[in-house]
């Protein structure tokens, strides 16, 4: 069994890794941006991964419906995180490989409405119509969820470590925070990071 401490380690050195892969020129698209966004999102869920089995070698502590609720095994706790991962990619691709159009418009809604169904549109079709844009749909899209799923992947990894601190008496512990609180904290998080993601997505497209 890998001691606590060496865990830790490895852990917060792989998160570490992901988040340069990830937020190095974020914003810029730089050669190899796809591969960097798909590569750090995979450390993020091998750290998760690890440190899940040190913790739970027998998913007894799995907060995963699939194994909370199912009673699975490791086997589906791996086809459900490869699935996320690949639906990640298909995020990034989505955004990586779209040039992000600026119109001239009077405002965020305004400049959506005429990316999405081009000039003349009635506002009405917001709530109903399918955008005819499709490489810009799913650019706004992947753009707002792939910045949210990631944003939240994190969260059980923290919670982890701090249950494997609270465990250790470790000072670092300040507050008792469960690893079952992580889904709770995630779900928020992705929320409200792919909401902002697509208000910054639309603003800068007007406003430029």
């Amino acid at each position: 069994m890998i001691p606590y401490r060496a865990a830790i380690i490895i852990t917060i050195a792989v998160l570490a890794a992901a988040a340069i892969l990830i937020f190095w020129k974020a914003g810029e698209y730089t050669r190899g941006r796809f591969v960097r966004l798909c590569a750090g999102n995979l450390l993020i869920h091998l750290a998760d991964g690890f440190i899940t089995y040190v913790n739970t070698p027998g998913l007894e502590r799995e907060g995963n419906p699939l194994v909370r609720v199912l009673g699975l095994g490791w086997g589906a706790l791996f086809l459900a995180n490869l699935l996320v991962f690949v639906f990640l990619v298909l995020c990034a691709w989505s955004f990586c490989r779209y040039e992000h159009v600026h119109l001239e418009a009077s405002g965020m809604f305004d400049y959506y409405m005429k990316l999405m169904h081009g000039e003349g549109y009635k506002p009405i079709w917001f709530w109903y119509k399918t955008p005819g844009n499709y490489r810009a749909m799913f650019a706004f899209g992947g753009y707002g969820l792939y910045w949210g799923l990631t944003a939240a992947a994190p969260i059980p990894v923290v919670g982890w470590i701090h249950h494997m601190l609270e465990r250790a008496s470790s000072p670092l512990v300040f507050s008792r925070f469960y690893w079952w609180n992580s889904r709770w904290l995630s779900f928020g998080l992705a929320m409200t990071v792919c909401l902002l993601c697509m208000y910054k997505w639309t603003r800068e497209g007007y406003r430029s």
